[in-house]
């Protein structure tokens, strides 16, 4: 076989992402105002690629820094009441790809115990959004 055969060559792509999990946004939310009265615990995810450069240099730098993209989640979840978590969802995707040099972003919101019976852990909604050109 040849060396310039391109057919049969492997190309390796990196696939760095980072995960935020878990994190907690008290907030307003709920379809109705009585709902909306009383502030609500979400857990959210936040996770994205990286060109896996920060990996290399250990330098801030050359990261997208965590803190900073949890601070503005939340903001988010401080700026205003909500309806429906897949509104929460969507601004914070929007704020991410807005302020960080991220090419997508997947979100994940969870609402803990939104319903009285029958009894359930939590209702989620997890959106993938990429930058707009």
């Amino acid at each position: 076989m040849a060396n310039d055969d391109k057919s049969l060559q492997i190309v390796t792509k990196m696939s760095d992402k980072i995960l935020i999990s878990g994190m907690g946004c008290l907030t307003a939310i709920g379809v109705t105002a009585g709902e909306r009265a009383v502030k609500q615990q979400l857990s959210i995810d936040v996770e994205f690629p990286v060109d896996g450069r920060a990996g290399g240099s250990d330098s801030i730098e050359d990261a997208v820094d965590y803190d900073t993209v949890a601070r503005a989640v939340a903001e988010v979840c401080s700026s205003r009441e909500f309806h429906l978590i897949e509104t929460v969802a969507e601004q914070i995707a929007g704020r991410i790809l807005e302020k960080f040099p991220v090419p997508e972003v997947r979100i994940q919101v969870r609402k803990t115990s939104p319903i009285e019976a029958p009894r359930v852990d939590y209702v989620s909604i997890e959106i993938i959004r990429p930058v707009s050109l």
